[in-house]
């Protein structure tokens, strides 16, 4: 049997759905049912309960599924008991991060000198598709941020803390007569209220730290606000004068015309690199991952 029908199963029973798992694999459900009426057949027994909204295992169905897992899992160990054989291997990375970007120009030209023969696929793109593509299986690796430590699980690695500062233009009322490094914030929230906020696009580390600070010292957030897609393209809009930002440390430019205050208590958000879900790390991936864990350290 093909094993990509085996995917079919477990997709089917993960989502318990016939429509969300269709999408997932992208196939048509007609051709999903198909396939899962024919399988019925040959076993000869129902695998699904058709609830109201759900598909639900039955217990022939739970032995098929596991089987299907374990000889999944049999094939992505074969492969990379082969990759092993020459230390050869395709790495796709994904970031949606300034910071992922440096990361990736200063380790990889130093792993390719342990493991030349390992080529690397690099992209960036927003958070909201990149957890698509995470999901999926898509990319084998991803540097993000998050803003909170409940996000790691089994598949991320906290690689560091980074602060978030809080980014005035050098000409601004406030930092003439407040020229120190620190700021509380609940006076940022007093003093800026009605500034014109640069914020990251919706579901950005970033913007989740803003919208909590707003709630906890407002109620309601400020009346101006402007999506920002890109740090550097932000810090190029608070040096102008046209608003204020929240900036991590790896974000800082324009210093000699922006002033950055670190807020009291401090903002931080986490660096982490997250792989696919049942990953099995082939030599060249563990020493990567080696490589990326390290850097910060």
């Amino acid at each position: 049997m093909d094993i990509k029908y085996l995917t079919y199963i477990i997709a089917i029973a993960e989502e318990k759905n016939m429509t969300k798992a269709a999408e997932k694999l992208f196939v048509s459900q007609s051709s999903l049912s198909y396939y899962l009426s024919k399988l019925e057949q040959d076993v000869g027994t129902p695998l699904f309960l058709r609830a109201k909204n759900e598909l639900l295992l039955t217990p022939a169905g739970q032995l098929y599924v596991e089987a299907a897992q374990n000889v999944v899992e049999i094939k992505k160990q074969l492969y990379k008991n082969i990759s092993d054989l020459d230390h050869k291997a395709h790495i796709v990375i994904s970031t949606t991060s300034l910071w992922g970007n440096r990361l990736f120009a200063d380790v990889i030209p130093q792993f390719r000198e342990a493991f030349p023969d390992v080529t690397f696929e690099l992209s960036q793109t927003e958070i909201i598709f990149l957890e698509k593509e995470i999901a999926d299986g898509k990319v084998d690796f991803a540097l993000i941020s998050v803003d909170s430590k409940d996000e790691l699980d089994d598949t991320t690695e906290l690689l560091r803390e980074e602060e978030v500062l809080f980014a005035v233009p050098k000409n601004h009322p406030y930092c003439q007569s407040h020229p120190g490094a620190e700021i509380s914030q609940k006076e940022l929230m007093s003093s800026f209220y009605n500034d014109n906020f640069l914020l990251s696009r919706k579901g950005s580390a970033n913007r989740h730290l803003a919208n909590r600070l707003f709630t906890q010292y407002s109620a309601s957030p400020p009346s101006h606000i402007c999506e920002v897609n890109g740090l550097l393209l932000t810090c190029d809009m608070v040096a102008q004068g046209t608003g204020v930002a929240f900036i991590p440390v790896s974000g800082k430019a324009q210093e000699n015309l922006v002033h950055y205050y670190s807020l009291s208590p401090k903002l931080y958000r986490y660096n982490i690199l997250v792989h696919r879900k049942n990953l099995v790390l082939n030599r060249p991936e563990q020493a990567f991952f080696d490589f990326v864990k390290n850097y910060f350290h």
